[in-house]
């Protein structure tokens, strides 16, 4: 930029050029502060939008289907010493009376006596399993042949089983101890080790006699004639009562333990807080914004904004409003304890809601208030029912029907012929490859003579111990001495393929068989008008694009019997007072079309739109003084030139004077 300092005309042209530019110099200030307050305004927004976030976690927390915190129990027993329990929301409510008769117990054998760990041993090999479970052979040979090194093959071949070298007080004896208790899990031992000479000695296990039998737990629920005895294979015992995983310490039949299921309500009770919390940290937080404040009235940065107040107008109206579709004792939230304050904030009875959450409110149950909060669905029928939904899944006005043309199955093969009375399986015909839910195994049974029923009892428990089958399960019946074996997953994804293997004939298989399961089939009827289903396994779930059943999820478990022509059931969907205001804040907060996003990018384009006019007015106001300094820059050369013109003429009449003076002395 060219610069002047007025040295030739004496002028304060910086000052005068600043004069001159001082209204656009204005306008540049005046845009840049009111793009400044746009940005404020902007931030304020981006603050309710943070307390809006939130306040959806609040809201979730009581919208939840699963793992919901109006579901949680808490049980405790009588005897801890003898057996502690853990309870799901699926436990009901309730008292029970049990006796511990006996623990599961680990099998454990043990070798003859050593006159040392080190010990020489024969050579060999030594082949162990566990029940069911894949046999291990362990090789000994001039690197571990001692017992001490038979019992470190072992625990390197990482085994089913613990080996330890034990001193009996006389003697030194290699022990063999299952990892996993219960009848099913004893330990069986084929020793191919050479016999016993040239100073080394075999290691014989005394199978008969063991150190400690296996033993499976017992447990008997309630002491009346009609007591029920249970058995498991582990001190951990589930589904006895449902829901309730009893742990078993120490046995005493003579004992009676009291266990108690009951309702946990102290994290419904935090969540419902936690929600009238944040309810009121964004009430507070948008009057901050939306009012004037203070003893001074100063205006808040986003008074007279339209989309704050909107917003929370939408909310309050949400939390305020009756739940239609509800028994009339429990369709608001002043029912249960939460009352609204004169300035609009919620304030919370704990006293009454611990009165509703434990059935002591007239009128009200723990369901009740689960509804009042969560989206949830009540079903005619016991084997259709409701599991969840999403923010797409519209409250029913009137009960949408639920029309099955298809119900779930299970793929299941059965065998072409009978087996024997009495099966013998031995290193013959006691293999069998097959493949179930997608995973295949080769599958090596238990040399022995079985019924029948001992048969498909046996074949069902090798399979379920499979590790290819890790989180697949089957059940294999007898029925007239055929075998059939069924996966237990429903739907597409149930498949079962018997392909080969020695004990093929000996089961009454011929490699064919195969099968897959079919899902659940059926349509949602919304006043008249059908709204498409997709079925997976037995869970129907609304199409994404249905008006009003779209994500709405059942677990159906009818039968293809009790499939009838028409619609099975109806369900009535409501939205609680949480399920409403997820919806309305996920379309609140949607990233691309919510309210708050729109209203984010109606800052941002004002901000830009200022940025412009500043950035245009910044551009002229650079060429005007640009102009100006010009402009002055000529006059000072101009003014400089007519210096320069006047001193040469001075200098020229100076010159002429001495010449005019001679002449004037002739």
């Amino acid at each position: 930029m060219i610069t002047i300092d007025g040295l030739v005309s004496g002028i304060d042209t910086a000052t005068i050029v600043e004069g001159l530019l001082e209204i656009q110099q204005r306008q540049i200030d005046s845009l840049e502060g009111t793009r400044e307050e746009v940005l404020t305004e902007q931030a304020a927004f981006r603050g309710i939008e943070a307390r809006l976030l939130s306040f959806q976690t609040a809201v979730n927390q009581l919208n939840r289907n699963r793992d919901s915190v109006f579901a949680v129990r808490t049980v405790a027993t009588g005897n801890e010493s003898l057996v502690t329990a853990a309870a799901t929301s699926e436990a009901p409510p309730g008292t029970y009376s049990l006796a511990v008769n006996s623990l599961a117990r680990s099998h454990q054998i043990a070798s003859q006596g050593f006159d040392d760990p080190d010990a020489v041993i024969t050579q060999g090999t030594l082949t162990i399993q566990v029940g069911t479970g894949s046999p291990d052979t362990i090789t000994v040979d001039s690197t571990n042949a001692t017992l001490q090194g038979l019992a470190d093959a072992i625990n390197s071949a990482d085994l089913d089983v613990a080996a330890s070298v034990i001193h009996d007080g006389a003697s030194y004896r290699l022990l063999l101890a299952s990892n996993q208790t219960g009848l099913d899990n004893q330990i069986s031992v084929t020793n191919n080790l050479a016999a016993s000479g040239a100073g080394a000695t075999r290691p014989d296990f005394d199978v008969l006699n063991p150190v400690q039998e296996a033993a499976d737990a017992s447990v008997t629920i309630g002491s009346g004639p009609g007591a029920i005895a249970v058995s498991s294979g582990t001190n951990i015992v589930d589904d006895v009562i449902p829901g309730v995983t009893l742990n078993l310490h120490s046995a005493d039949p003579a004992t009676t333990v009291t266990l108690s299921v009951d309702r946990d309500t102290e994290p419904a009770v935090d969540a419902v807080q936690n929600f009238v919390d944040e309810f009121n940290a964004l009430m507070d937080y948008i009057d901050e914004q939306v009012r004037f404040n203070g003893e001074d009235l100063q205006p808040g940065v986003l008074i007279g904004n339209r989309d704050a107040i909107a917003l929370q107008n939408s909310i309050r109206s949400a939390v305020l409003d009756v739940v239609p579709g509800l028994d009339p004792n429990a369709n608001r939230l002043t029912a249960i304890g939460v009352s609204v304050t004169n300035s609009g904030r919620l304030n919370l009875d704990t006293a009454r809601l611990q009165s509703a959450l434990t059935g002591a409110l007239d009128g009200v149950s723990a369901s009740d208030v689960q509804r009042l909060f969560a989206l949830t669905g009540e079903s005619t029928h016991p084997q259709v029912e409701f599991l969840l939904g999403s923010t797409r899944t519209q409250a029913s006005q009137t009960p949408y029907q639920v029309d099955i043309i298809q119900a779930a199955e299970r793929a299941t093969v059965s065998a072409h012929t009978a087996v024997a009375t009495t099966t013998v399986l031995d290193a013959s015909n006691n293999t069998l490859e097959i493949s179930l839910d997608g995973a295949s195994a080769a599958v090596t049974l238990t040399e022995g003579t079985y019924t029948a029923t001992e048969l498909a009892a046996h074949l069902e428990s090798t399979l379920n111990s499979q590790e290819e089958f890790n989180g697949r399960s089957v059940s294999v019946a007898e029925q007239a001495g055929v075998l059939s074996i069924t996966s237990d997953a429903y739907g597409s994804s149930s498949a079962v393929a018997v392909t080969g293997g020695t004990a093929l004939p000996t089961l009454g298989f011929s490699g064919t068989q195969s099968d897959v399961g079919q899902d659940v089939a059926g349509t949602f009827i919304v006043d008249g008008i059908s709204e498409s289903a997709t079925g997976r396994g037995r869970i129907l779930t609304g199409n994404a694009d249905n008006e009003h059943t779209a994500d709405l999820q059942l677990r159906v478990t009818l039968t293809t019997s009790q499939i009838v022509s028409g619609p099975e059931a109806e369900v009535d969907v409501t939205r609680g007072v949480a399920s409403r205001l997820d919806q309305n804040l996920t379309s609140l907060l949607d990233p691309v079309t919510g309210r708050v996003a729109l209203a984010d990018d109606a800052f941002d384009a004002q901000a830009e739109s200022i940025q412009q006019a500043i950035d245009l007015q910044q551009q002229r106001f650079e060429a005007q003084q640009q102009s100006l300094i010009e402009q002055f820059v000529a006059l000072e050369s101009a003014l400089q030139q007519l210096q320069t013109t006047s001193s040469f003429l001075a200098s020229q009449l100076t010159s002429l004077r001495p010449i005019n003076s001679s002449q004037s002395g002739r």
